[in-house]
């Protein structure tokens, strides 16, 4: 067997799936961090501000399906990007960014 393991284009499916190698001794892969372990390296920090603003970034963060602590950490992480107008960001957050902009008359 290859070390290619997509189907080839025309190749027969099932001859693909009897290809493939299967081993119960590798490595299991990393699972992703838990919620309590994220939360780990966070420290709390409160702020201040109108109960309006609150609540649209309660309303904000429902809509993405996120906290609004983590919307809160995602707006910092924006303003201090660009502070550094050099830095490189991945595309998901750009579009991010600009999907979050009002449309303009």
């Amino acid at each position: 067997m290859t070390d290619n393991y997509q189907p080839q284009p025309g190749q027969d499916p099932q001859e693909f799936l009897d290809s493939l190698t299967y081993r119960d001794d590798a490595d299991t892969p990393a699972l992703p961090p838990t919620s309590a372990e994220l939360e780990e390296g966070m420290v709390t920090t409160s702020l201040k501000m109108p109960k309006d603003m609150r609540d649209r970034v309660r309303d904000n963060a429902a809509e993405q399906g996120i906290t609004a602590s983590m919307l809160i950490r995602q707006f910092i992480e924006m303003g201090l990007a660009a502070e550094q107008p050099g830095r490189m960001i991945p595309l998901s957050d750009a579009i991010r960014a600009l999907n979050s902009l009002r449309a303009t008359a």
